[in-house]
């Protein structure tokens, strides 16, 4: 029934014939499952003037089907006891279902219809779209969530990577049913379908309820378009009066296909991902510069990015990337300790042992592995890559990738970019 030549013990792949292709990890020590639908329907899919579309599309999508109206789909969950959700990134969206594994075919029943039929009521409209607003506003007033819209953007510049997950307040204001629906239409489409499961089930059911339920399903979503940046050094202000500095930089490193991916993470982790790390001891500890700094990996398909973040204030903003900038470019040059090393590594798999415990963290690890590698990684697999990173391998990926170059900079405050920046790139 399902092909598993080459899959690890408990782990599942079938495709079904219209082009949807499911994926599995068994965890029998639970009694629930998490379940989701990952499409290629996002942000970088929606028209160029139609900022916020997918994300509006996520709140929609449980506004009513051909069946039941928003209440009634509401109740079914309820009672239920049934989790759900939908969420939209960059590149990908996900609708998703968390149920005691008994629940499992009533629940799919309902994603069914939500997927399917969904109808998009012109009175729920209105409502979800102020809920939109209400969360641009939200972003907008708050530098913290603010900060990394603006570095992205230049980041990313001349690609759809570069547009706002929550859209602009002028283009949400426009959005109208039809443009839902057109979306959908293009979008959600059963070649264009990944579905994944993690939990206590019986994978030949699973296989078979979802041929049942979604095999008729047919169509053709538009292959999606690579987003390739270049980025460029740069610096981005945004003036705002105040007694904060908000500080935002990435700078390319590996992404998660790349052979360095893992000692790109074990840098990062050094870097800024803990108390013990370098700029929370050299910045903060040390100097007392922030009230806030980290730094951590974003990626996409096709690139990936060391992000840093720093919340100072203006009369230390100058010294806090100074420092910061200087820290960077003595981890190029130097690499990292042993000791550090070591450190990072228990840490590392500390959360990943943490994160993966749980089968919704499971069921969209898989997911993330699938639609990057076309492959389902296991937990042992991440904690043996971690554990083999090397300080040689370390000092490989900052030669591949210079933390400070090309470095896009952002902030969010009352400095010009002579009082921020001064000569601290040259």
């Amino acid at each position: 029934m399902s092909d598993q030549q080459g899959l690890p013990p408990n782990y599942f792949y079938h495709k079904l014939p219209n082009g949807i292709e499911l994926i599995g990890q068994r965890m029998p020590s639970l009694s629930s499952i998490s379940f989701g639908f990952q499409l290629d329907a996002a942000v970088v899919h929606e028209p160029a003037d139609k900022q916020g579309l997918a994300h509006l599309f996520e709140y929609m999508l449980f506004q009513g089907t051909k069946t039941k109206d928003a209440r009634a789909l509401n109740e079914a969950f309820e009672s239920l006891g049934a989790r759900k959700g939908a969420s939209t990134s960059l590149e990908t969206a996900m609708v998703w279902g968390q149920i005691v594994n008994t629940k499992f075919d009533t629940t799919l029943n309902l994603f069914r219809d939500i997927l399917l039929t969904p109808t998009f009521p012109r009175e729920e409209l209105d409502q979800m779209r102020n809920l939109v607003l209400q969360e641009i506003r939200r972003r907008d007033d708050e530098p913290m969530s603010r900060i990394f819209e603006l570095v992205r953007a230049n980041f990313y510049k001349g690609t759809a990577l570069s547009r706002l997950v929550l859209g602009t307040d002028e283009d949400v204001r426009k959005l109208q049913r039809q443009d839902l629906r057109d979306f959908w239409q293009a979008r959600y489409q059963p070649n264009n379908v990944l579905f994944s499961i993690a939990g206590n089930f019986d994978w030949e059911h699973v296989v078979e309820r979802v041929q049942d339920l979604f095999g008729d399903w047919q169509g053709e979503a538009p292959p999606s378009g690579e987003q390739l940046p270049n980025p460029q050094q740069s610096v981005s202000l945004e003036f705002r009066e105040g007694k904060q500095e908000h500080i935002g930089m990435m700078v390319p490193f590996p992404n998660y296909t790349d052979p360095d991916y893992y000692a790109a993470l074990v840098v990062s982790e050094v870097l800024g991902g803990s108390m013990a790390s370098r700029l929370f001891v050299e910045v903060r500890e040390k100097r007392g510069l922030v009230y806030s700094v980290s730094a951590g990996l974003a990626g996409n398909k096709h690139i990936g990015a060391l992000r840093i973040y720093a919340g100072t204030t203006p009369e230390q903003g100058h010294e806090c990337l100074e420092v910061i900038i200087n820290e960077l470019r003595k981890l190029e040059q130097d690499g990292i300790t042993a000791d550090e090393l070591e450190r990072a590594k228990v840490q590392l798999k500390s959360e990943n042992v943490m994160r993966g415990e749980g089968s919704g963290s499971r069921m969209s690890a898989i997911l993330r592995s699938w639609w990057y590698e076309q492959r389902l990684q296991t937990i042992q697999e991440v904690k043996d890559a971690i554990d083999a990173v090397t300080q040689e391998q370390v000092l490989r990926v900052l030669k591949r990738y210079s933390p400070v170059h090309p470095l896009t900079i952002a902030a969010i405050g009352p400095l010009s970019q002579d009082e921020l920046i001064g000569d601290t790139l040259s």
